[in-house]
Formats: C-alpha cells, structure tokens, sequence
C-alpha cells in the first residue's frame, strides 16, 4: 500500500495502531516544515534540530494515548509549546546561575568584611590597652557603653571637665592607631 496518497487523518488512524510506515509518512510530510518554524524562531539550527526530533520522539512514544484532531495543528502547537518550554527552562538556568553568582559573591564579601572586622576588634582591644588606665576607662564607658560624661565622672569620681579631657586625649590617640580602618561605619560611630 502506498501511504503517500493517504489523507492525513488516514494515516493518524494507521499511525495509532502502531503502523510505523504511517509514522515514517507523517514524519516525511511534516518534518521539513515543522524544522523551518523552530529555525525561523529560534535562529539556531542545532536547537531547531533538537526541538524537530524531540517533537516527533513524543508523538511516537504517545501514539497510543495521543489525541489528534489534526495533525498538521498538533505538530505546529507542539512546537510552539516546546519553544516557549525551552526558553521558560533556558530562564529558569539563568536565573539560577545568576543567583549563584549574587550569593558567591556575597559570601566572598561577607567572609572579607567578617575577617576585616576580627581584625579591626583586635586592633581596637591593642589600641585601648595602649591607652593611659584612665584614659582607658573613660573611652569605654563613653564609646563602648555609650555613658554620657556626667555619668562617667559619677561612676569614675572625676570632674566632668577631667572625663572631656580624657575623651579627647583617647580619640587622638585611638584615630592614629585605628587609621587603616576608620572607612569602616561601625568604627566611625565610636568617634562620633
């Protein structure tokens, strides 16, 4: 039997039965075209390939629960549902890929900063250890625990003027020996 001279919906009848010749003959009439609209689409020849072959896979592996009002439509519509899948999946990876980037990049960023701030606290511990006993005190009670001066000279007994003095004379000194890192906001705010 010639299937060329079949009609479409006579070779869909041959095709759900298992009749590989009907496959073969739907393949033969569709392939072209149906390669050309996912060319046309995509631009890529390689993905147009593939997108013919999976379409043509699935309708074989389907053929017995596929319903098929006409052929020409269900190849087209599939088609144009593969592409649109394609490039939903195509997102969806780059979309991933980007936010693996994002979240490298702030891990990398967070250990820097993590590292720059261990590094600060020990720089800022040498730096109040250097300091006068009670040029010391004052500046943590005054910029650690945030006393306010009145405070400071009822807690040490020592004039407010003398708790001014000691604050200015550890800022000067604190500032030269913390200079690498005074970008940082969290120690820009214990000289404010």
């Amino acid at each position: 039997m010639n299937l060329s001279v079949l009609t479409d919906d006579e070779l869909v009848v041959l095709f759900k039965d298992g009749s590989e010749r009907a496959f073969r003959e739907i393949y033969t009439r569709y392939w072209k075209g149906v390669f050309q609209v996912a060319y046309k689409k995509t631009h890529y020849k390689e993905l147009a390939e593939e997108l013919t072959q999976n379409l043509f896979v699935d309708l074989w592996r389907r053929r017995e629960t596929v319903n098929i009002g006409s052929i020409s439509n269900y190849l087209f519509g599939g088609l144009k549902y593969s592409i649109i899948n394609h490039y939903k999946s195509q997102l969806v990876r780059e979309n991933y890929q980007d936010h693996l980037k994002v979240l490298k990049n702030d891990t990398v960023e967070n250990t820097d900063y993590l590292l720059m701030l261990n590094e600060l606290s020990g720089a800022l511990t040498d730096g109040i250890a250097r300091l006068p006993k009670k040029t010391g005190e004052v500046f943590k009670l005054s910029r650690l625990e945030h006393y306010s001066v009145k405070d400071i000279s009822r807690e040490l007994n020592i004039s407010e003027k003398a708790v001014e003095y000691h604050i200015t004379q550890s800022l000067k000194s604190m500032r030269f020996h913390l200079k690498d890192y005074l970008f940082l906001p969290l120690l820009l705010s214990l000289f404010l």
